[in-house]
């Protein structure tokens, strides 16, 4: 009769920080303080609605709630990517709309040689146990007692503490990112990679948008299939813009108004200075450097 022991099955790394985290309440915490602000502001922007007024101030508790009008577009990109191909400025926003491109075959099997290194993220999934553990106690309901005041005073509170806990979260999938086991799935081929199990769930290896190397495929194909396929990336069209090299008026030609939503926020009376400080500064500078160019 042998003496040995059983061998025990060491467990993941991430698995232990995972659960660590689920069962600290951290987790938990998180994803039901963002469901109370969605229902919170949600209820808040019911009361509100039928106010002539677009903006409404908590200075007691330090918020304000804004209805702004979020316009819906229809650009014709192909239109503007050859306006900015003229310009000389296509090479420097524009990026590969892999979606559009797919569904061109033999381009998108041409194109998978300039394909840059993948970049990855961690994706948690819950079994029945861990979604009961994350779901928000039926507890917190928004009854008609409820008034603004008890609204924004629990945004108050809620907001400041969802961004603690996401910063947690998203320290905790950098982490995660990083250990060896996620590594190591990074030299799998996608479909062949298997999720790392835990007792609430799982945690899978998930690849970002695919990124191509613009210059390389300009190069070695042309500018037209930039012009057809591409989309150029907001931010760095910004930069001109900005920069005075082009106008937002230029840009806007190209765009249709096909719908206009109306979006509510609420943030801290400091975030909103912040941001009209910003669209400030943009429009200032952007002007300057129009009339300086």
């Amino acid at each position: 009769m042998s003496n040995k022991k059983p061998k025990t099955i060491k467990q993941s790394v991430a698995a232990e920080m995972m659960e660590k985290f689920i069962e600290d309440g951290t987790y938990p915490e998180l994803k039901q303080t963002k469901e109370k602000i969605k229902k919170l502001t949600s209820s808040m922007r019911e009361r509100l609605e039928s106010s002539e007024t677009k903006r409404h101030e908590f200075s007691e508790f330090n918020l304000v709630g804004r209805f702004t009008a979020k316009k819906i577009y229809e650009t014709d990109y192909i239109g503007l990517n050859e306006y900015l191909y003229d310009l000389g400025l296509l090479l420097h926003v524009v990026e590969i709309d892999n979606k559009k491109l797919q569904s061109n075959v033999l381009y998108f099997d041409m194109i998978q040689d300039f394909k840059l290194e993948d970049t990855y993220y961690v994706k948690p999934n819950f079994n029945k146990i861990g979604r009961e553990l994350n779901k928000l106690p039926n507890t917190f309901e928004i009854t008609d007692q409820w008034n603004l005041t008890d609204m924004a005073r629990d945004l108050a509170i809620l907001k400041p503490r969802v961004k603690i806990l996401t910063n947690e979260y998203e320290m905790l999938m950098r982490k995660m990112l990083k250990l060896p086991e996620f590594e190591k799935l990074k030299t799998i081929p996608k479909q062949s990679r298997k999720p790392v199990q835990h007792k609430y769930g799982s945690l899978s290896l998930q690849t970002n948008p695919v990124k191509y190397d613009i210059s390389a495929i300009y190069d070695y194909i042309g500018e037209w299939i930039l012009i057809e396929y591409g989309k150029p990336n907001a931010k760095l069209l910004e930069r001109f813009i900005l920069n005075g090299t082009i106008s937002k008026k230029e840009i806007d030609q190209f765009k249709t108004i096909v719908d206009i939503e109306l979006d509510f926020s609420v943030m801290s009376l400091e975030d909103e200075q912040k941001i009209l400080n910003m669209l400030d500064e943009k429009n200032r500078l952007a002007a300057a450097n129009r009339i300086g160019a």
